[in-house]
């Protein structure tokens, strides 16, 4: 097996076709390489249209389709880089993104917010292929345990309470989201104070505190 075979087998079996692959993720599994080696396998399977970079740092294994070869999302970079990976969450999605999820608009974002723990500043704006991303620093650790949670004080903490009040159909996707998730007021609690009273303020006032245990 040549090492281009190699290249191309260790990839797909870790990471499958049509996913985000990024440079340091590559460098790590090709650690028994040197970095200018391993660029040299990058540039060779892009060559071969194996490998194809979607953008600065990362990169897919295509499949073929009747229009040639498959593209991914900005989405699914976004999602894996600044959310969730093999499990590991670490972020939340915030603005249009969050408002859209629980029906507080029907306006489909060209703009992705995320709140992570993958961002060092509480703000910064970058461009991934022409798509407008806002990150923001989250305001402690995200992880799987307090994931739900943290989102619902962000949502309470940005909505309008008002609508919460008298839009029964965003009541109950913001009620069956906590209780799906198992939100409970325990953890709720633990994150509070790392939140503007706003947020503790406004889920109090709208009763919702009442509906989970």
């Amino acid at each position: 097996m040549t090492i281009k075979s190699i290249f191309i087998e260790r990839l797909l079996n870790l990471y499958g076709k049509n996913e985000p692959i990024f440079t340091d993720e590559i460098l790590k599994v090709f650690s028994d390489y040197s970095r200018p080696r391993v660029f040299q396998f990058i540039k060779k399977a892009e060559q071969e249209e194996e490998l194809i970079q979607f953008d600065k740092g990362v990169y897919y294994i295509p499949t073929e389709t009747r229009y040639g070869k498959s593209v991914i999302s900005v989405e699914q970079v976004v999602h894996k880089k600044y959310i969730e990976n093999k499990g590991e969450i670490f972020g939340i999605y915030g603005g249009l993104t969050m408002q859209l999820n629980f029906l507080l608009s029907y306006q489909v974002p060209n703009t992705i917010e995320v709140i992570t723990n993958n961002e060092s500043t509480w703000v910064r704006e970058i461009t991934l292929r022409g798509r407008r991303i806002i990150l923001r620093k989250s305001r402690c650790t995200i992880n799987k345990d307090n994931a739900s949670a943290y989102t619902i004080l962000e949502l309470f903490n940005t909505m309008d309470v008002k609508t919460y009040k008298k839009d029964a159909s965003v009541r109950r996707e913001i009620i069956s989201f906590a209780k799906k998730q198992r939100v409970r007021i325990t953890e709720i609690i633990a994150l509070a104070n790392v939140f503007p009273s706003r947020a503790t303020k406004n889920l109090v006032e709208c009763g919702f505190i009442n509906e989970i245990e």
